[in-house]
């Protein structure tokens, strides 16, 4: 019998949501388009069952219905973003007022709930007005729409994360070219990481010069997803690649913003391939700058954590070679090799899901033992959650997959908080079912089962456990079962 899990009473139950994902309303109230608008018009047939955002979950017109889903849940925190067009449509410049108001609804509809808003400022819905990270106002224009955001909202909103997974967003736009702006160049890719960190930085200083140092758990941070590697094999090879492929994919990203450098080693690596990014390398801010000593070193308040799925490297790499499964068919294979570099295959004693990703718990813990490591600070699981193709039958969905494996990822965080890493909140991914991307709408994440005829919503069977977990903080077995 597994002894259960109490967890600390102000810890922070929620979820976690994304502005393009569920809001909708793409065209109304001035809102501007965003390059993953311009992406889903121009290339449909990219995208599982041709699916598009337009509507999502039309939550900006159900937002009143959803909070109160969130309180019968049993939130005491929720994590989303704001649609950088729908408040500066061109990206900077002219604001719209009607978005403004929208967001001002959600935030003091969540306060008078007791709901505690997380706030991303950016969750890859870039304005097309702004095309790519490598416009070079980009870094003008991201500084004009966070201080809007900080001076607008920053009364009320005491959690704030700048981006949410620069490195995903990186490697799909500008390595696998999987998503928009569909580019497959490595030195681009590095360069774009680089200057999402650059802005990064730069928003972290900008907000503590606004409000100052904030009590411990608040403040700004950011969501990185964070996925351990570990060697496929015991050689020396396959040593050496899953190294080179965690500084590529996880120390490039976790290293600036806990230590304010990058990893030297990964940087030498870079400089030996004529590849290493332009600009400042250190993300310090002189006082001859604007700065202070305050903002010398603009490291964040907090870090959040997205975490789904291990990766196992070979450094059997003979062609580079990306595919992503988005048909929930657990015979396709996804692939990630990069030529001569690493190559990512299957534990062959792990369990998958439909779209073969690997269930891991153990891997998270791995992940915030490494952060405690690095630098004490508080962490928040921003993101934690499975896709399953989840079916409405006579009224209810049985996801007693989801339930299981929840309850081994918070096992591994109440693990992980008995040996000193300060967890101060889980935001399970997601509150709804929702536009997944190049998934569309099969891929379900949600405690909330949405019909995508009649957009109604309704509470799967983990809803309910999730709002027991939420209202006694206590975490009873099981063990984690194979998903379905």
């Amino acid at each position: 019998m597994i002894e259960p899990c109490r967890f600390p009473p102000d810890f922070v139950w929620g979820t976690a949501t994304a502005a393009l994902q569920i809001e909708g309303a793409a065209d109304l109230d001035g809102k501007g388009p965003s390059i993953w608008d311009d992406f889903c018009r121009r290339f449909p047939e990219r995208i599982h069952e041709r699916s598009h955002p337009e509507v999502a979950c039309d939550h900006y017109h159900r937002w009143a219905e959803d909070v109160g889903w969130m309180r019968r849940l049993g939130h005491s925190g929720y994590r989303f973003s704001l649609s950088w067009p729908r408040l500066l449509p061109q990206g900077r410049g002219a604001v719209n007022q009607a978005g403004l108001d929208f967001y001002d609804r959600l935030v003091d509809a969540l306060l008078e709930q007791g709901i505690a808003p997380n706030v991303t400022l950016y969750h890859w819905d870039l304005p097309l007005a702004l095309q790519s990270w490598e416009n070079p106002e980009i870094l003008e224009a991201w500084l004009e729409y966070a201080e809007l955001c900080f001076r607008h909202f920053g009364d009320r909103v005491k959690l704030w994360s700048t981006l949410n997974e620069p490195g995903w967003s990186t490697m799909h736009g500008y390595l696998t070219g999987l998503h928009p702006p569909c580019q497959r160049d490595p030195r681009r890719a590095l360069q774009v990481a680089h200057n999402l960190l650059w802005a990064h930085s730069r928003a972290v200083a900008l907000y503590h010069r606004i409000w100052g140092r904030p009590e411990p758990g608040q403040g700004i941070g950011i969501a990185l997803n964070l996925s351990p590697v570990h060697p496929a094999s015991d050689s020396p090879q396959d040593a050496e690649a899953a190294r080179l492929a965690d500084g590529l994919l996880n120390r490039w990203f976790l290293e600036p913003v806990l230590l304010g450098r990058y990893p030297e080693e990964v940087l030498e690596f870079l400089r030996a391939c004529g590849s290493a990014p332009r600009g400042h390398l250190d993300f310090a801010e002189p006082a001859s700058q604007g700065g202070s000593a305050a903002d010398s070193n603009p490291t964040v308040d907090w870090l959040g954590v997205n975490y789904y799925l291990p990766h196992h490297a070979t450094a059997d790499a003979p062609t580079t070679d990306f595919h992503l499964n988005i048909s929930g068919d657990p015979q396709e294979a996804s692939r990630f090799s990069i030529q001569g570099l690493f190559r990512f295959v299957q534990n062959p004693r792990g369990r998958y899901t439909d779209w073969n990703w690997e269930v891991d718990p153990d891997s998270l813990h791995e992940i915030l033992l490494r952060i405690r490591d690095l630098r004490r600070l508080p962490v928040y699981v921003t993101e934690n959650g499975i896709g399953l193709p989840d079916r409405l039958c006579e009224g209810q969905v049985e996801d007693s997959s989801r339930i299981a494996y929840v309850t081994g990822h918070l096992q591994a965080v109440h693990r992980a908080m008995q040996e000193g890493v300060d967890v101060r909140g889980y935001y399970m991914w997601s509150l709804m079912d929702n536009f997944s991307w190049l998934n569309g709408y099969r891929k379900r994440y949600g405690l909330l089962y949405v019909d995508r005829q009649t957009l109604q919503r309704t509470p799967k069977r983990s809803a309910s456990w999730f709002a027991e977990l939420a209202r006694t903080g206590v975490l009873h077995g099981p063990e984690p079962a194979s998903p379905s």
